[in-house]
């Protein structure tokens, strides 16, 4: 009895296994038409009952659908699962474990190949939609697949080691982004825009020795290179040595002389260095090559008006009435004269709040000098309470 009995359990255990091998058989047949949504509804039938389905074919015919799933125009069938690029790399691992003689070596390059392109495309959707560490993995599963024995390829994709380091530098992975810089250099991709950005990562690294020579060794390679000297200008104009930042400011000026950004740069770094005339005079050569430049036209409005101010601290000392009176009108003829240049700065960043305030407050300090400026006070008061 005890035989007859395992015999049926055998004989069941076939037949199910027969009806899932048909189950297989039946989703290639709907993927081969295109019809996916079928073609998956039965595969995930036929992977769930692994005790009597477990071989390579059904493994690899459903990472064949999802892959599908995935590459379709249709929004429909791309919806049915939002991981099914993932599904079908996990289906093809399956199957190169369960496929001990490598019967689909060939077939599986077919899809690696093809596996290449989409995890690049879907790593390039992740950083378009800033998920930075989705876009990591993406250009780290390329790189797996390529140097997997299935693909054999001796090439190295240069392009997506650089790509990866960038995503992995915007995902704050720093660590990670210095490797893939690094690796980038070997291959010479992208020099001197990797020298930048590898002494960027390594400076959030808290390693500032390596991020300085890194920096200085792109400068001697690429001294002509507009990214290289943007970088080494703005390492050492953030940083606690402005001063250096002039010799490589007046090396890009004298490259592109007609990019205002340098000459605010410029004025910018005399600021902090303490020289508001040089800064003022930079601020006005910036606006001379674009006058729509509003860092420029706000940064110069202010250093105006911190030269009224002081000057308004020195009256307020004054002890005699008539020297005081004198004095004040000197100080406000100087806030009538700062008001055009915050004008100016308001029409080119009509929305910008720091600009509106200074205005406003500007406007609020003439109102007894001219009934005009009680008018504009009300006016930018109300922009800022919207």
């Amino acid at each position: 009895m005890r035989k007859l009995t395992f015999i049926v359990i055998l004989l069941f255990c076939a037949g199910f296994t027969y009806a899932q091998k048909g189950k297989v058989a039946q989703a290639t047949s709907y993927f081969t038409s295109g019809k996916l949504d079928e073609a998956k509804k039965l595969i995930d039938e036929a992977i769930t009952h692994e005790n009597c389905v477990n071989d390579a074919k059904s493994h690899f015919t459903k990472g064949q659908i999802y892959q599908a799933i995935f590459e379709s125009p249709l929004n429909d069938y791309r919806k049915l699962d939002p991981n099914a690029l993932d599904v079908a790399w996990e289906a093809f691992q399956k199957t190169i474990q369960l496929d001990e003689k490598g019967k689909f070596n060939k077939k599986l390059k077919t899809q690696y190949e093809n596996l290449i392109a989409d995890y690049t495309n879907k790593a390039i959707e992740y950083y378009n939609s800033e998920n930075f560490k989705g876009a990591l993995g993406a250009f780290k599963r390329v790189l797996e697949i390529e140097k997997s024995p299935i693909v054999n390829s001796t090439a190295v994709d240069t392009a997506i080691i650089f790509n990866a380091g960038v995503a992995a530098q915007r995902a704050g992975e720093f660590a990670e982004a210095e490797k893939f810089y690094k690796e980038s250099l070997k291959h010479n991709y992208e020099p001197a825009r990797t020298y930048a950005m590898l002494a960027n990562v390594l400076k959030e690294q808290g390693k500032e020795e390596e991020a300085v020579e890194y920096l200085h060794k792109g400068y001697e390679l690429f001294p002509n290179d507009a990214y290289m000297l943007v970088e080494l200008i703005n390492y050492y104009l953030l940083g606690g040595e402005p001063e250096k930042a002039e010799v490589y400011l007046d090396a890009a000026i004298k490259q592109d002389p007609n990019n205002a950004s340098f000459y605010r740069a410029k004025g910018t770094l005399y600021e902090k260095m303490k020289e508001p005339e040089k800064a003022m005079a930079m601020y006005e050569k910036a606006l001379s090559v674009d006058p729509k430049d509003f860092a420029a036209q706000y940064n110069l409005g202010n250093l105006k008006l911190t030269e009224v101010i002081e000057l308004h601290k020195k009256v307020n000392d004054i002890v005699d009435a008539d020297e005081y009176n004198k004095g004040m009108e000197q100080v406000y003829a100087g806030y009538t004269a700062v008001i055009p240049y915050f004008e100016k700065a308001r029409e080119l960043n009509p929305t910008e709040r720091n600009t509106l305030t200074t205005l406003k407050e500007l406007y609020f300090k003439l109102r007894n000098n001219d009934p005009g400026y009680m008018q504009k006070y009300e006016e930018v008061k109300a922009e800022l309470e919207k």
